[in-house]
């Protein structure tokens, strides 16, 4: 192996580190065509790099001084080449010296061949942080939990195209003004609500984090970006509404199901998720005789025993046996909240049901629950 020390570039700060540039060749191993290929040594704190120049030569034209020898074309050619390698590593050494503070040899290696910019992009750490979530549904997380990251991931890359005609923006590109041009595309092109925007810009926020954690990046464009999200009143049922389902009749099966299930998360507080998961497992009967409901609540993995009322035990004893392994009928929080827009109607409600409503309105139904009648015997 032939080795050549250009008159090299040795930079020193304040931890003396040290930053040199090789060229090297090879002689063993040559081709057919008897030529060797000239890489490039970059060595910073002792820690070295290569890769290829592409450029190729007779290894018997190298001169131990770095140049190929003579006066021909092709000598001019590489040894023109061979210094613009060197000055191009040289702006990029002090370039990322002053933009991050440090350099390493592998980051200006990626620097030159310019893999910073395929590796380090905003939704390309978006699917890390997105495939490390989907390892984690049903263990640590709930599979909505994971839908909500595809679905920022999604919106962010329609801000992408449409701001800047683009699959993809560097990470390092991610401004202040990116944020609040952002946002802006959440309100006036998706029609999103506060609330609903900063949900999305905590997501881009941990992407951001993790960037500098990871050190592509030094300086976080949310210092000065505040995310707080707006006081919103609580949609909930009186008495006099709840007796207004329970009293309901619907032509469609369907309806009354999803009444039902919704008057139990009423009685019951339980989230939509967590009742879509009720199996006989989570019925537990106390010294008195008295039924529980006991479940660990899939957004917290918090354990809640509540107590089955009357109400809840008629819905219960309903539907016994109409789901080989679930308590009640099943529906996706989807068409649960399309059919409780229907029953409102119905009902003469003139509040927005979701299912969200349900589990808000357990504290007005504890308070006045002597005063409710239900039609389950």
């Amino acid at each position: 192996m032939a080795v050549l020390v250009l008159p090299f570039f040795i930079y020193k700060n304040k931890m003396k580190n040290t930053y040199r540039i090789l060229f090297i060749t090879r002689r063993k191993n040559l081709p057919l065509d008897g030529l060797t290929s000239i890489s490039a040594r970059i060595t910073i704190c002792k820690k070295a790099v290569e890769f290829n120049t592409t450029l190729r030569i007779n290894p018997e034209l190298w001169n131990p001084i770095g140049k190929l020898e003579g006066r021909t074309k092709e000598a001019l050619t590489i040894n023109n080449k061979l210094d613009k390698i060197k000055e191009k590593l040289n702006l990029l050494y002090f370039e990322l010296l002053e933009k991050d503070g440090y350099v390493t040899a592998q980051r200006l290696k990626d620097a030159y061949l310019g893999v910073d910019i395929q590796k380090y992009t905003l939704l390309s750490l978006y699917d890390i942080r997105i495939a490390q979530k989907e390892k984690l549904v049903s263990k640590s997380i709930c599979h909505s939990t994971y839908s909500k990251y595809l679905a920022t991931r999604k919106r962010i890359s329609e801000f992408i195209y449409q701001k800047y005609k683009q699959s993809d923006i560097a990470i390092k590109d991610v401004d202040f003004m990116f944020i609040l041009d952002y946002e802006i595309f959440l309100k006036s092109v998706r029609n999103c609500g506060h609330n609903s925007c900063v949900k999305h810009l905590r997501y881009l926020k941990q992407i951001i984090e993790i960037a500098l954690k990871n050190k592509y990046i030094t300086c976080n464009p949310f210092d000065d970006y505040k995310l707080k999200y707006q006081a919103v009143n609580k949609e909930y049922l009186l008495d006099y509404e709840i007796q207004k389902l329970l009293n309901g009749k619907f032509s469609k099966k369907e309806l009354e199901e999803v009444r039902d299930i919704f008057i139990f998360q009423c009685f019951t507080g339980v989230s939509y998720i967590d009742v879509s998961n009720l199996t006989e497992d989570n019925i537990i009967l106390d010294n008195l005789g008295q039924k529980w409901l006991q479940l660990n609540r899939q957004k917290s993995n918090i354990q809640a025993n509540i107590p089955l009322l009357s109400i809840p035990l008629s819905i219960l004893k309903k539907y016994k046996g109409v789901s080989e392994n679930k308590l009640l009928p099943l529906y996706s929080n989807q068409g649960m909240n399309k059919n409780l827009k229907e029953i409102a109607s119905l009902c003469n409600i003139h509040k927005h049901l979701t299912t969200h409503v349900a589990r808000h309105s357990i504290s007005c139904i504890h308070l006045k629950m002597n005063n409710l009648k239900f039609y389950f015997s």
